[in-house]
């Protein structure tokens, strides 16, 4: 027997005349995981403009403890939306305590002139942070025309890069960024959460002249020392919180 959660709705998000019709719309909310809902649990159900998904009205009720899905729900509107001609859906989401959360992936469209019966599946979702913390941010990502290409150093610290085989550096689009020093292969982890830094420079072992390993020295130095960067397509420099460039690069021609 399906668990009945009545969701009353006594708020209007929309102008209305005296008149308001009412609506009552019916269905059940699942999820595929075979866990159950902790007490506690609310189930919040939406009706929302499409395909724009902006919020028209909603309401909340208690999951009964450990109910298990599929989860009935009942949510009575008084409202004249059915006049407006715009096309709705109902969107849902679970959320309990101990990190529960689900939320439906996109509102199911709905008949505001003749409501039937409707199915809204659910997917787990991150569980809200605590209240008054600060989730974490989106990560953020390169712009195109600094991943993916190889570049050739041509000064590091202000001095014109030396050897026979050119130093070179790249960072992909998962943030992974190294090259060759002129010596050894080094690897790095991009961030660009604020700018650009560089975690700490790994490297093969390979000796070489020492001309060339002061050089690998002063790079691995700038790396660390980088707090942005600035490019206008044709080159590229990374540059120290100051502004001043640590690092000068091309792209490295085939």
């Amino acid at each position: 027997m399906l668990r009945l959660i009545q969701t009353l709705l006594a708020l209007l998000l929309l102008a209305v005349p005296a008149a308001a019709d009412g609506l009552s719309f019916t269905g059940t909310v699942v999820y595929r995981e075979r866990i159950a809902a902790p007490a506690g649990t609310t189930l919040r159900v939406s009706l929302v403009t499409l395909p724009e998904g902006q919020p028209v009205v909603g309401a909340s009720g208690t999951v009964p403890a450990n109910g298990h899905p599929p989860i009935g729900f009942v949510l009575n509107l008084h409202s004249d939306v059915a006049r407006h001609g715009t096309a709705f859906g109902l969107v849902a989401e679970l959320l309990g305590p101990g990190g529960f959360a689900f939320a439906s992936v996109a509102p199911v469209p709905v008949d505001v002139t003749a409501p039937a019966p409707v199915v809204i599946d659910l997917v787990r979702a991150p569980a809200p942070p605590p209240e008054g913390e600060v989730p974490n941010p989106a990560p953020v990502l390169p712009e195109p025309g600094l991943v993916d290409v190889l570049w050739r150093i041509t000064s590091i610290g202000g001095k014109p890069a030396i050897g026979e085989r050119p130093p070179t550096f790249s960072i992909t689009a998962d943030s992974r960024a190294g090259g060759n020093s002129g010596c050894n292969n080094y690897f790095a982890e991009a961030d660009f959460t604020d700018g650009l830094s560089f975690g700490p420079a790994a490297a093969t072992r390979m000796a070489c002249a020492e001309p060339l390993m002061a050089q690998e020295a002063a790079l691995f130095a700038a790396l660390a020392a980088v707090a942005n960067y600035e490019t206008d397509g044709e080159s590229l420099r990374l540059l120290d919180a100051a502004g001043i460039p640590l690092i000068g690069l091309v792209p490295l021609e085939d």
